[in-house]
């Protein structure tokens, strides 16, 4: 877009041809001079061909008051002003085919010498009524010459030298029109050009809306995972430091001879936890790098999901206890099914870790049992509960509920069982209210 110097106007896009009808020479140096010094100020080549009523000498005396340095600006053939007459003597060109050329040619000339593009005007006062035909089909090709190229033209036209029938013939063949009334000027299109540009208003604010929305969630997206990459980064720190002084103390120990078999097994066993520790952080990572927005591929084999989840809530018996978790677990007889054994176990272990993190020292109850044609896994804890405002956001990925027993994790292990369920074509839901604990249930279809 380029500014046009016109109020009545504003910014013009490249390949602009639009008119104007003018009622004396005041009219002509009223908007081809802030016309032509808005290009020159935006590095634009000009040319200003004169008729009568304003001739070359007396336009370059109207655009000096605007422009200063005007004659410098002519001697580096940025401003080229000159009358009708002198420019087809100039050029030679008196025909509509050599004068359209010329004008593409003139736009080359002027990018070639590092201008932004051409800005021209011409006065038709000159052409009589005999040519006036011959000048409407010249001037009906002109928009199609533009369109494309660093030009942008406005052709001027006096008022008492047109016809009804010549004001028609003028604004069908521009793009639109202006007349000076009441010492404004005021720009004419049609009813249809008028609702185009109202829509496309329209639809550039719902756009700029768009861009603002999609800006805003990139931001967060960014923030999100700057916060993700700086949590990650401490979580998986906190396991290799403590399994690198552990081993040191092993070997400090050993080399002074004073380690015992039972204290070697002690150290040894919380190298494991640790391992085991990162074992899951490192897994919960590779699960949201390989879901990328995809359901987890399942593997599915016939098993009693009631024997599945008894095996790992023994496996992680010691961690409850650590945690001072009172455990009972019920499943009244076994719950046959198809399902991904490792992706079960997966989301079983992170309802357990939920437990241990938020709701240490509570009574926690599991149960499996069939419901219809569904499996129904529930973990419930009498902890401090969950407020109602987040139940749906513990499921987001990387989302975490306030607690004053845990601060860390990655946020992802209630997303994981989501997207387990999920993939079985199951769902896990929260009933919780703060300081009444929480019951998260999972169903899963058993064929």
């Amino acid at each position: 877009m380029r500014p046009s110097g016109l109020s009545a106007v504003g910014s013009l896009p490249w390949g602009t041809h639009f008119c104007q009808f003018y009622g004396d020479r005041n009219d002509l140096a009223d908007s081809l001079v802030p016309y032509f010094k808005a290009g020159i100020d935006a590095n634009e080549k000009c040319l200003w061909v004169t008729s009568a009523p304003l001739r070359a000498e007396d336009a370059k005396a109207a655009l000096r008051q605007a422009v200063p340095d005007l004659d410098a600006r002519i001697q580096r053939q940025q401003v080229e002003i000159l009358d009708h007459d002198a420019w087809y003597t100039k050029t030679g060109r008196a025909d509509a085919e050599a004068t359209l050329r010329g004008w593409a040619d003139r736009e080359q000339q002027a990018l070639s010498e590092g201008f932004a593009g051409l800005r021209l005007t011409g006065n038709t006062y000159w052409v009589e009524r005999s040519d006036w035909q011959g000048f409407v089909d010249y001037e009906s090709r002109v928009s199609a010459t533009f369109a494309g190229r660093h030009i942008i033209g406005l052709c001027s036209y006096c008022l008492s030298r047109c016809q009804a029938q010549d004001v028609l013939d003028v604004v069908a063949n521009h793009q639109f029109a202006l007349t000076r009334r009441e010492g404004a000027w005021h720009m004419l299109e049609s009813a249809s050009m008028a609702t185009a540009k109202s829509e496309l208003a329209r639809l550039n604010e719902v756009l700029e809306q768009r861009v603002l929305e999609r800006t805003l969630e990139l931001q967060r997206a960014v923030q999100a995972r700057d916060e993700f990459l700086s949590v990650a980064s401490h979580e998986l720190r906190t396991p290799i430091t403590s399994i690198q002084l552990y081993v040191q103390g092993i070997a400090r120990a050993q080399d002074a001879g004073s380690l015992s078999p039972e204290q070697a097994a002690l150290r040894l066993r919380r190298v494991n936890d640790q391992c085991g520790r990162l074992d899951k952080l490192v897994n919960n990572l590779l699960d949201v790098s390989r879901s990328d927005g995809k359901e987890p591929t399942l593997r599915r084999e016939s098993l009693d999901l009631a024997e599945l989840v008894s095996r790992t809530a023994d496996r992680f018996a010691d961690e409850l206890a650590r945690a001072r978790c009172r455990v009972s677990f019920d499943a009244p007889e076994p719950v046959l099914g198809s399902w991904d054994a490792m992706r079960i176990e997966q989301a079983v272990s992170n309802l357990l870790q939920n437990v241990i993190r938020y709701a240490p020292a509570s009574n926690v109850a599991i149960e499996v049992m069939q419901d219809g044609p569904d499996a129904r896994l529930a973990v419930r804890d009498d902890g401090p509960g969950v407020a109602p405002a987040d139940h749906a956001r513990v499921f987001e990925r990387f989302a975490q509920a306030e607690s004053p027993h845990f601060k860390g994790g990655f946020g992802l292990g209630l997303w994981i069982v989501k997207q387990v369920a999920e993939a079985h074509g199951g769902s896990v839901t929260l009933a919780s209210e703060p300081g009444a604990g929480a019951a998260f249930v999972m169903r899963l279809p058993r064929g």
